[in-house]
């Protein structure tokens, strides 16, 4: 059996070497991966850049307030009078600081396999600016790219592997019995083999090698060239190759259980583009339809107007409160026993604690819908293999909704850790002091989030990938012995 295996190889082997057409799809498909991985690289690189000027921007602002505040500590010290700061100006303020000048920065640095798919970075920054104001103030207070970009997408790897290597493999596979049927020589390479079977495996095991060896080939190369050559000793990579395997085998069993059904190349040709149709872009499109419909959540615009709504109510609230004070005790809108700028300050500290109590509920209820929108179309992703294979490689990127979640969630308690090291200040009235600025709390990444997730997270997907290939394998075993017995 294995001499008529590999015989079935060879022969196939020397055929396709003879046909230009097979050849231009392989150095294509290979041209394209390796274009991909380029465009990812490229978007690390301003990934990082753009890091690297938000925690430069930070170091320059904290620099420039203590050096202020050293000079205003020395001319009280010497007993010279010095022209007060404005108070959004002054670093004493811990009120203002907390809120704008000192605000410190909060990066997701890239994975080191960053530039294999996009995933969830191309809707959140890479670094923000955390502040004692409400999420909105700052977590969307930037755009990451021109929208018309953002509506067409990003070339990377996972789009590739997802859309186009399917593609190839297909139209290597297809029309092995059939196309032999309608030439005429299917009959006579049966009759010549010993073991038919084994001899056809071998022929369909040679038209699907070739393109997903060159596809695991060029990932190699364009991980090495574009990433380093020392990640393609990492667990990441194995499990990129991995899938990419996977995927690459489910579309091969998909074509020889077709062609295994004994009909002619055009239905194989319109029953697998439909399939392929079906399974890269109707099934992902209805399984994110159905989870949307079954748990809606508000878009992100909604929800960011909806937060500012919130946050001018709340400064509305305090006028009308403070116009009903003038009312009933008179002094000109202004309560009694004083103003001052520590009374000024309290009161605006009120009217912020107003508006962040309101925009945090509009944004948990907004995050706890959407994340059980995204938990069904997960479960229901297991329908698509495409769907699968996206999520394993943005997982394996970095770029996925659990890291993504991960960060969202360090934000948002060290958020909470900022406002309370300021406006604990604040509202007792203390200025800060140079000790205070260098024990102000410091967002750090955790070991996870420098080098992605673990490679054992995608076991998942892999396994609803393996599985239907599986199926699809013994389908396709079936139809090669009935058109081969023996």
């Amino acid at each position: 059996m294995g001499s008529a295996f590999f015989a079935g190889v060879r022969f196939e082997a020397r055929m396709m070497r003879r046909d230009g057409a097979i050849w231009f799809a392989l150095l294509a498909l290979a041209g394209v991966a390796l274009f991909a991985l380029a465009m990812g690289a490229s978007r690390v690189a301003a990934q990082q850049a753009a890091i690297a000027g938000a925690r430069a921007d930070e170091t320059q602002r904290l620099t420039n307030l203590q050096k202020t505040l050293a000079q205003l500590q020395q001319g009280e010290t010497q007993g010279k009078a010095a022209p007060e700061p404005p108070p959004f100006r002054d670093p004493r303020n811990a009120a203002f600081m907390g809120g704008g000048p000192a605000a410190a920065v909060a990066a997701l640095a890239p994975a080191p396999l960053a530039l294999v798919a996009t995933g969830q970075s191309d809707l959140l920054p890479p670094a923000v600016r955390v502040t004692t104001g409400s999420k909105d103030g700052f977590l969307f207070a930037d755009e990451i790219d021109n929208p018309a970009n953002l509506m067409s997408g990003a070339t990377d790897l996972a789009f590739v592997v997802v859309f186009v290597y399917p593609l190839v493999v297909l139209a290597m596979a297809f029309n092995l019995l059939a196309g032999e049927r309608e030439q005429g020589t299917l009959a006579m390479n049966l009759a010549s083999a010993r073991r038919p079977s084994a001899a056809l495996a071998g022929k369909l095991a040679a038209r699907v090698a070739a393109p997903i060896a060159v596809t695991l080939l060029a990932v190699a190369a364009g991980v090495g060239i574009f990433a380093g050559w020392e990640r393609l000793a990492s667990p990441g990579f194995a499990a990129l190759l991995i899938v990419v395997l996977l995927y690459g085998l489910f579309w091969a069993a998909l074509a020889a259980a077709v062609d295994g059904l004994g009909r002619s190349s055009a239905f194989n040709a319109l029953t697998l583009i439909g399939a392929w149709l079906a399974i890269t872009m109707i099934l992902p499109a209805a399984i994110n339809s159905i989870a949307a419909f079954a748990h809606p959540a508000p878009s992100r615009i909604d929800m960011v107007l909806a937060a500012r709504a919130a946050s001018i109510d709340a400064d509305r609230a305090r006028d009308a409160s403070l116009a009903r004070y003038a009312d009933e005790h008179g002094g000109g809108g202004k309560p009694a026993g004083g103003g001052g700028a520590q009374e000024a300050t309290l009161r605006r500290l009120a009217t912020q604690e107003a508006a962040f109590q309101r925009v945090e509920a509009i944004v948990a209820e907004h995050d706890a819908q959407l994340a059980r929108q995204r938990d069904m179309a997960d479960r229901l992703g297991y329908l698509s293999p495409a769907y699968l294979t996206y999520q394993a490689m943005a997982d394996i990127a970095g770029a996925g909704e659990k890291r993504y979640r991960a960060f969202l969630d360090r934000i948002r308690a060290f958020h909470l850790d900022w406002r309370e090291f300021f406006l604990s200040r604040a509202k007792a009235g203390a200025s800060l002091t140079a000790q205070d600025y260098a024990a102000m709390p410091k967002f750090t990444q955790a070991d996870e989030e420098l080098m992605g997730p673990a490679p054992a997270g995608i076991a998942g997907p892999l396994i609803g990938v393996a599985l239907p290939a599986l199926l699809l394998a013994a389908l396709a075993m079936r139809g090669y012995r009935r058109a081969a017995p023996g």
